[in-house]
């Protein structure tokens, strides 16, 4: 089954709709799902929660191989909710003075004749409730859920089936998050708002988790390639639903749209077997000794101390310490996952073991019932890693060990749960592709029932066409300045490159030469840039425009006051123009925002923006890049892109844009710029 949404459907009339003979199924209690311009469109609730928003397919009989996939933005990886922090009044008074380019009174008279004034009756509802302590609902950080659920509608994605989860980070933005046993796994930290690429791909027990992103994100493999995330051994529901459900859309009362531009269920070709995608897998069981038997796929085992047994449940230990190591011809590992079942008796430990070049040379994470310990073995010496976490073999119990590394480092988890606190960044035997495990009982009180190696990154199926996120660069610089020569306004400044004269189209404030290669918005503690300001040069190329430009923040660290809002603009005219701009403020963390000037009128609560965690700080420099074709953006920092949507995404009225003007700005953004510092501008189209 695919689904492309290609059929328009008003808000309220998705869920019961037929596609290719399939019904999408689901629940739109708040009737916020729609379909239009090729894409689900799911709406803010005024009541978050999960089973209120959501569409399903099914349910299917569970079976290796069958597979979920969705390409989707979602609304903002840090969706959550929460109460109005500084209440209804406040709120209603910022949104009448909205970003402060124009007189209060002349904004409602533009705000009556807009196309955007039918979003406010919900926004206002949702503000009343999150703002009284008599109404608000329980808050909820975890905002998006795809994958398999034995409901049509599930009441808790993070206690019911096989789904990706995405958690609100706050200023880290969001963190992907997997339902292995009874834990939800943490993964991908710091996910920026930008298409992504789901599959969940069932085993007739439990799951494998794939994803995959647009080209340069950063701890995400690029389609057409998928990066097996984790897998879960422990959920056997018999019938399950295939879904993309929603519980926050937005945060701090901001609104938020999710567009998921296809989904597809499909039984894969060559994941038949439980493995799936692993390129070393064997189940263990049968009789005899381990040692140069033939694994289900890989090889074959070699066992380099002690001794190993077959049995029908999974391989023993026969002697007090036992190493075996399969030596594939492989690519390094991306993903090892180990299997283990434990008695009621004390267990002194089980170790995976992976980058293995042979005996001598690997990495591996030991766990028993009383702790945990990494350690590297090279040339025979061994140095052990201490961990601090306090995870355990769990007895009388099925226990998955698994191992994630992208060879530069690695992240350790045991049911789910995360033993070592961050990723350990190492690249020692990083291109080594052996796995294999150990045993430290004789006793047969502990067994190893399966072990899996898989690829780094795993083709996507071909079958999975969801579609292709919109990506484009410009390879012919049409303007650009060095900002090098003497010092002044930058108005009436020619640019060196393409002869192009700057304006102000926008603002009183003033962007000053230095004199040494940089520009500096005028501003201070004490007085700054009064308002937005922004600087043009003329463009040509109206249904294109790729402009960069190296930006550093005022300061030099929090505490400080400083308050850094410099970015780019791009106009078609004074009643439409967009503004791409950071937020680096003590308040909060940073982020960069985009603000949508259209028909005269600027809805400030319409902002879509994405939190930035570690890549900005005070005076620090950072390369800022936004990439627009007249209906959709992509932005960058530091040559990683994190913020991603079209036009009609945010407003289905409004589809394009003419690029008339390009250039600079400095925003007001809950406070104005104090000095942001600007260098090597440049502006590219395609020739």
């Amino acid at each position: 089954m695919t689904d492309r949404f290609t059929d328009d459907r008003p808000s309220g009339r998705v869920i019961g709709s037929a596609v290719n003979g399939v019904l999408r199924r689901g629940v739109d209690r708040e009737r916020v799902l729609a379909i239009d311009h090729g894409a689900l469109r799911i709406r803010p609730l005024v009541r978050p929660g999960w089973n209120r928003a959501g569409v399903s397919y099914g349910p299917f009989p569970r079976q290796n191989g069958l597979a979920f996939g969705a390409f989707l933005s979602n609304c903002h990886n840090t969706s959550q909710s929460g109460p109005i922090l500084e209440g209804v009044y406040m709120r209603i008074r910022r949104w009448i003075l909205g970003s402060e380019t124009q007189a209060p009174l002349k904004r409602f008279f533009v705000w009556i004749r807009s196309r955007q004034k039918r979003h406010f009756p919900r926004q206002l509802l949702h503000w009343l409730i999150g703002g009284s302590r008599f109404l608000q609902t329980k808050s909820v950080d975890e905002n998006l859920a795809v994958g398999w659920f034995p409901q049509e509608a599930p009441d808790n994605p993070l206690v019911q089936g096989n789904g990706i989860i995405i958690h609100a980070l706050g200023p880290e933005c969001g963190e992907v998050w997997l339902r292995v046993g009874d834990f939800c796994r943490r993964t991908i930290r710091g996910l920026q708002n930008i298409p992504m690429y789901y599959f969940v791909v069932l085993r007739e027990k439990g799951a494998a988790y794939y994803a995959a992103s647009i080209p340069d994100a950063r701890n995400i493999v690029a389609a057409p390639g998928m990066q097996l995330l984790a897998i879960d051994s422990f959920h056997a529901d018999s019938q399950l639903y295939a879904g993309i459900h929603q519980s926050a859309l937005g945060q701090i009362g901001f609104r938020a749209e999710t567009r998921v531009y296809g989904t597809r269920i499909a039984q894969l070709p060559g994941f038949e077997n439980w493995y799936g995608s692993a390129f070393a897998a064997d189940g263990l069981r049968g009789t005899g000794q381990l040692d140069a038997s033939t694994a289900e796929t890989g090889g074959r085992w070699k066992v380099s101390e002690g001794s190993l047994q077959r049995t029908e449940d999974g391989v023993i230990s026969t002697c007090p310490c036992s190493v075996a190591l399969l030596q594939t011809q492989k690519e390094p590992a991306g993903v090892v996952h180990l299997l283990i079942q434990t008695d009621a008796e004390p267990v002194s430990g089980v170790g995976l073991i992976w980058r293995a070049r042979d005996s001598q040379n690997y990495w591996s994470i030991r766990v028993g019932t009383i702790g945990c310990m990494l350690s590297l073995k090279l040339d025979g010496r061994i140095i052990e890693f201490p961990t601090t976490t306090d995870v355990r073999l769990l007895p009388n119990a099925q226990n998955s060990l698994q191992v994630s590394d992208d060879g530069a480092s690695f992240a350790l988890y045991l049911n789910g749960d995360r033993i070592l606190g961050n990723r350990l960044h190492d690249s020692r035997l990083a291109e080594e592709s052996g796995l294999g495990f150990e045993i430290l009982d004789d006793d047969g009180r502990v067994t190893v029932q399966s072990i899996e190696g898989h690829p780094r990154v795993v083709p996507i199926p071909d079958c999975f066409d969801l579609g292709k996120a919109w990506i484009e660069s410009g390879n012919r610089v049409v303007a650009g300045d060095n900002f090098d020569g003497g010092s002044g306004d930058l108005a009436g400044r020619t640019t060196p490159t393409g002869g192009l004269t700057w304006q102000r189209p926008v603002g009183t404030g003033v962007f000053e030469l230095t004199g040494n290669g940089k520009l500096k918005v005028r501003g201070s503690l004490k007085e700054p840039c009064p308002g937005r300001t922004a600087y043009t040069v003329p463009w040509s190329s109206s249904g294109f425009a790729d402009i960069a430009v190296r930006i550093t923040p005022p300061g030099t660290g929090r505490g400080q006051r400083e308050r850094g809002r410099g970015g780019i603009i791009i106009w078609q005219d004074a009643a439409n123009y967009l503004t791409f701009s950071a937020f680096v403020d003590d308040y909060y963390g940073f982020s960069i925002a985009a603000f949508f000037h259209i028909d005269g009128y600027e809805e400030l609560f319409d902002a879509i923006w994405t939190n930035l965690g570690d890549r900005v700080f005070w005076g620090i420099p950072y390369d800022f890049r936004v990439v627009f074709n007249g209906e959709t953006f992509l932005c960058y920092v530091n040559g990683e892109p994190v913020l991603y949507r079209a036009l009609s995404d945010i407003y289905p009225h409004c589809e394009s844009l003419s690029i008339n003007q390009v250039g600079l700005v400095a925003n007001w953004e809950w406070g104005n710029d104090t000095g942001t510092l600007f260098e090597n501008f440049n502006a590219r189209d395609k020739s």
